[in-house]
């Protein structure tokens, strides 16, 4: 491992006091779970099953900061590839969400030559599969799995659930994913800087209530939100400001709401 190299990456992404010290604090960070991580490796058993960080997630913050492979924790690396395939080929294991990895080595674990391949190849397995483009992003669903590709940084995140909506363009690519993923039809307005409205309608839904779409949480997220009904067909109207000083808006804030609409799609079906 060669991890102190990193330690100005990390407290780039830190910014929590002022640059030097959050340079420091970095520097002790790893250099703690330096440590930490080369006893938790040679205890080959306990590194597979019971990680000494949770859920690996030293291994996953140092993929996110742009740490080199080689540079990583071995052992540890090779068991979250190891994870990682189980779980998207096999669907055994823990279940994985917001988990990094470098774009190459996802390929290579799943033995896809590219992202091309990787598409044709699980569009052939899953039953519903679903992609954007725009840049360098490049946003996958198959079935209950979401991938976030991000090129320019060569990283991928699986099943990004609590990955920050932050900008326009995340927002507006991750509703039109789930629109095509739950055959709903939605459509997003810039309102304003951070200020946007998703607007998704209801044709061919039972009429949902508002607390059968979100629940408390994840309803605090939206700025507001409205149903508007009339003659079976009607929308849902909601509001969100990113960076607005409350929790952030993240990635699964979107996916139940889009959940919650298509069990209203099915429902109305069923009778």
């Amino acid at each position: 491992m060669k991890l102190k190299k990193h330690a100005d990456d990390l407290a780039a992404r830190m910014e929590l006091l002022d640059l030097p010290a959050d340079s420091q604090l970095a520097k002790e960070i790893i250099e703690l779970y330096e440590a930490r991580c080369r006893d938790c490796q040679e205890d080959r058993l306990g590194c597979t099953v019971r990680p000494a960080c949770e859920n690996r997630n030293f291994l996953n913050m140092l993929i996110e900061i742009g740490v080199e492979p080689e540079d990583l924790p071995s052992f540890c690396y090779s068991q979250y590839l190891e994870q990682v395939k189980r779980f998207i080929l096999e669907r055994k294991g823990r279940g994985m969400i917001d988990r990094r990895l470098q774009t190459k080595d996802f390929l290579s674990t799943l033995r896809v030559s590219s992202i091309k391949h990787f598409l044709s190849r699980f569009k052939k397995i899953w039953t519903n599969t679903s992609d954007v483009q725009e840049d360098n992003i490049m946003l996958v669903a198959g079935d209950d799995l979401i991938f976030h590709f991000d090129f320019a940084r060569g990283i991928v995140i699986v099943n990004p659930r609590h990955h920050e909506v932050d900008t326009y363009q995340v927002f507006r690519m991750y509703v039109a994913l789930l629109s095509k993923h739950y055959s709903i039809n939605a459509s997003v307005s810039d309102m304003a800087t951070n200020w946007w409205l998703l607007t998704i309608e209801l044709d061919g839904a039972k009429p949902p209530k508002e607390g059968s779409l979100l629940d408390d949480n994840t309803r605090e997220k939206y700025e507001d939100l409205h149903i508007d009904m009339a003659n079976g067909s009607g929308h849902v109207e909601a509001e969100v400001i990113s960076n607005g000083g409350g929790s952030p808006f993240e990635v699964t804030d979107l996916v139940t709401l889009f959940e919650g609409i298509s069990k209203s799609k099915r429902r109305k079906k069923t009778k």
